[in-house]
């Protein structure tokens, strides 16, 4: 992936649109934000270094934003609850880059340091994949439960914080109290819909996600220990700092600048929900260097107090660490047949370069290969870059589709990771349809027809995959409960073939 910043120059008028809110005992000092002694060469290292340790960090904090204090956007659902979405998302969903289109999505952002959270799933059916996945502002997962973990039977834990102390409320078994890794977390509901086109099956997809209880214990407790519908929570406003500009780059990669960057990296040193790495020497001492410019704890991070040089140096630094990031993700990936295979096996957590690289691509990953991988599409089979000035195919041999335990999708991107608006809302391609008599099989071939225009050709119509009418496109097939094949990268992936004729 190649993402392009525009270099924005930020001295007119920044005094007035850069400030803080709900900052509590962060300060501004009256010593200049940056070590005087450091060049612009320093300067720019120590850019790079924020950049690389905390974009995974950053994009968790931007959405937290966007989930619990921006009002009156569409996902907004506030703290410490969940949102029960009974719709795919569409194109218009622009606040989560390489979302899918084939699970209804449920989850939301939490904050343990005062509350507890109770996690209770029904029966679920068979032949449906569910899960419920946790992570904390690393994109560390510590808690996983659904049909390839678990099982489908009902299913109840709670979900304390690091620093909880106290009683646990009667009758939950070891097993099913779970130790959060961070006070901030993310808890999301994935449900799978075997056939969108039913109106019944989206139905039934719908009250499945409103039958899973994800809520404060406090709230759980004082209705007797039950759930309470999501209707009847309350829906609380968070309380976290921000700046002005928060509300416009929710859309990170790309319209963060490398000034909003740093303001952001500064807020979540000084959040107290989010938990450092007090057990990480590389955290301790990296944390060490990004104070010589100004992101350090009880200090707020002031953009109008740099020099034009210095500014100049962090935009350097900052557009090279980006660089760096997605070349180290690239190179970290699995060659699968020419398709880019990204698998949590050989991810190291202390690689910040590989991790921000990551967050790039998608704030999360690499979710761990024990729930799904997934394997970028860039480029044809003759190694060009993708784009919608062009037509595709991809075929399968129907006796060898990805080997799963749970589904497959195909999603298709744009350039920026979100999905490509089209008149017929198709955004992916899915085994649940495949098996659902969805798609058109010739020959014992399962072929898609990727391009911009809706095929003329009846049957090659209900293969079509819509892309953009130029510019780049990407596709990231994912694979739910990989098997070896799909996580060593062994499985001879079909290569995407350009077909203008």
């Amino acid at each position: 992936m190649v993402l392009t910043l525009l270099r924005r120059r930020l001295l007119q008028g920044l005094a007035c649109c850069l400030g803080f809110a709900a900052l509590g005992s962060v300060r501004a000092e009256d010593r200049p934000p940056i070590a005087p002694a450091l060049g612009a060469t320093e300067i720019q290292q120590r850019t790079k270094e924020a950049f690389f340790w905390g974009m995974q960090q950053v994009g968790f904090y931007e959405l937290r934003h966007v989930f619990t204090m921006m009002e009156g956007n569409p996902a907004y659902r506030g703290i410490n609850r969940v949102f029960g979405n009974t719709r795919l998302l569409s194109a218009k969903a622009r606040f989560a880059t390489t979302p899918n289109a084939s699970t209804l999505y449920s989850g939301g952002l939490f904050d343990l340091r005062n509350e507890s959270i109770v996690v209770e799933t029904p029966q679920m059916p068979e032949g449906r994949y569910w899960s419920i996945q946790a992570a904390d502002h690393y994109a560390h997962w510590f808690f996983f439960v659904g049909s390839p973990f678990t099982g489908n039977a009902p299913q109840r834990y709670l979900i304390v914080g690091p620093d909880w102390k106290g009683r646990f409320p009667p009758g939950f078994k070891g097993p099913q109290i779970i130790r959060a890794t961070s006070n901030a977390v993310t808890i999301t509901l994935r449900l799978g819909v075997l056939d969108a086109r039913s109106s019944s099956e989206m139905a039934e997809a719908g009250r499945l996600v409103k039958s899973v209880n994800i809520l404060p214990l406090s709230l759980w407790a004082k209705n007797g220990g039950k759930p309470v519908p999501l209707e009847q929570q309350p829906m609380v406003r968070g309380n976290y700092a921000s700046f002005p500009r928060m509300n416009q780059i929710s859309d990170l990669t790309r319209t963060m600048t490398p000034l909003d960057y740093l303001q952001l990296v500064s807020l979540v040193i000084n959040d107290p929900s989010m938990t450092q790495r007090r057990d990480s020497a590389k955290e301790i001492a990296t944390l060490k260097r990004l104070a010589d410019i100004g992101l350090r704890e009880g200090y707020r991070f002031d953009p109008t107090r740099l020099t034009p040089n210095q500014i100049k140096a962090i935009e350097a630094g900052f557009l090279e660490a980006r660089r760096e990031a997605q070349q180290s993700f690239a190179t970290n990936l699995l060659d699968m047949n020419g398709w880019q295979l990204q698998t949590s096996l050989f991810y190291d957590d202390n690689d910040y370069a590989l991790r921000a690289g990551a967050a790039e691509i998608a704030w999360g990953s690499p979710v761990p290969f024990e729930s799904h991988t997934i394997a970028f599409g860039l480029v044809d089979d003759q190694g060009h870059k993708l784009d919608g000035a062009h037509r595709y195919t991809l075929s399968f041999d129907i006796n060898d589709l990805p080997p799963v335990t749970e589904f497959w999708e195909i999603p298709v991107y744009d350039d920026y990771g979100y999905f490509v608006d089209n008149p017929i809302d198709r955004y992916s391609a899915t085994s649940y349809l495949y098996k659902a008599g969805a798609y058109h099989v010739a020959n014992g071939r399962l072929t898609f027809y990727l391009q911009s225009e809706r095929p003329t050709d009846p049957d090659q119509a209900k293969n079509w995959l819509p892309i953009p009418q130029s510019g780049g496109f990407r596709l990231a097939p994912r694979f739910y409960g990989p098997t070896s094949p799909l996580i060593d990268g062994s499985y001879p992936m079909p290569r995407l073939m350009r077909n203008d004729g």
